[in-house]
C-alpha cells in the first residue's frame, strides 16, 4: 500500500467546508509524506545542513504568520474569535520561538542571526500570498489561507511518530514531537471548526474561492519542504 493510499487526515468530516477544501487539494497533501525532505525528516536521515535550511527559513516565516492572525483579529466581529487570533498570535511569538531558540543553540547561532536569514524565494513567494489575503481577505479567506500550514504540519507529525517509538538518537525527534503534540492540533481544529461556522452560508462562488487559496497554500507548503530539500537560493 501506498503511502497516498494511507494519508487520511484528521478532521476533514464529510459535508463541511474543511472536507471539501481537503478533497480539492488532497493529491498535493499526499505528496506531501512521499516528498524527500519529509521522508528524509520523519526517519531521520535528513542532513543536518538541510535542517538549519529550513529551521532559518521556518523562523522568518512565522514573523509572517503571526501577522496573519492579528489580521484575523482585525477582521473578525466575534469577541471569542478576536481571543482566540490574539491566543494564537501570542503562541506562536513564544513556543514556535522557544523551539528555534532551541535549535538556534545548536547550530551556533544567535537568535538575532536565525531572524536576519534573507527570505528564500519560495518562502517570499509564500508569504507574499499569505499577506495579501490578510491586508484585503474577509476572515474565511484568512483561516483558510493559513489553514494548511496548521493541517499539515499536525499531519505530518502524527504520521511520523504513529509508525512507531521515535528512538531517542532520532535527531528531530524534539521537532516531530512539537508537530504530533495535543496542543498543536488543537490549533488546526479550532480553525478548521469556526472556518465550518463562518461558511455555512456561503455561496458556490466564495466556497470557490475559498478552494483557490487553499490549494495554493498547500502547493506552497509541498514547495516550502522542496525549498529546504534543495537549500533554494535566488539565481541572480
Amino acid at each position: 500500500m501506498t503511502t497516498q493510499q494511507q494519508f487520511t487526515p484528521v478532521g476533514a468530516e464529510a459535508g463541511t467546508t474543511s472536507a471539501r477544501l481537503y478533497q480539492a487539494a488532497s493529491a498535493i497533501w499526499a505528496a506531501q509524506l512521499e516528498q524527500p525532505f519529509v521522508q528524509a525528516l520523519g526517519n531521520g536521515t535528513l542532513p543536518r545542513a538541510n535542517f538549519e535550511f529550513y529551521i532559518r527559513q521556518d523562523a522568518r516565516f512565522l514573523e509572517e504568520l503571526t501577522r496573519m492572525f492579528a489580521y484575523g483579529a482585525i477582521k473578525s466581529h466575534r469577541p471569542d474569535v478576536m481571543e482566540q487570533m490574539g491566543n494564537l498570535l501570542l503562541n506562536t511569538i513564544r513556543v514556535e520561538r522557544e523551539l528555534h531558540q532551541g535549535f538556534a543553540r545548536e547550530f551556533g547561532l544567535t537568535l538575532e542571526e536565525m531572524e536576519n536569514t534573507p527570505l528564500a524565494p519560495t518562502n517570499y513567494a509564500y508569504t507574499r500570498h499569505l499577506l495579501s489575503i490578510g491586508a484585503t481577505g474577509s476572515l474565511a479567506e484568512i483561516i483558510t489561507s493559513v489553514l494548511p500550514c496548521a493541517w499539515i504540519y499536525a499531519e505530518v507529525g502524527r504520521h511520523f511518530t504513529r509508525l512507531g517509538e521515535l528512538p531517542e538518537a532520532h535527531p528531530y525527534k524534539t521537532w516531530l514531537a512539537t508537530y504530533s503534540a495535543p496542543g498543536f492540533e488543537d490549533v488546526g481544529a479550532w480553525l478548521r471548526n469556526t472556518l465550518n461556522e463562518l461558511t455555512v452560508n456561503a455561496s458556490a462562488q466564495e466556497l470557490k474561492q475559498l478552494e483557490d487559496i487553499f490549494v495554493t497554500s498547500s502547493r506552497y507548503e509541498y514547495m516550502f519542504w522542496d525549498m529546504a530539500w534543495r537549500k533554494e537560493t535566488w539565481p541572480v
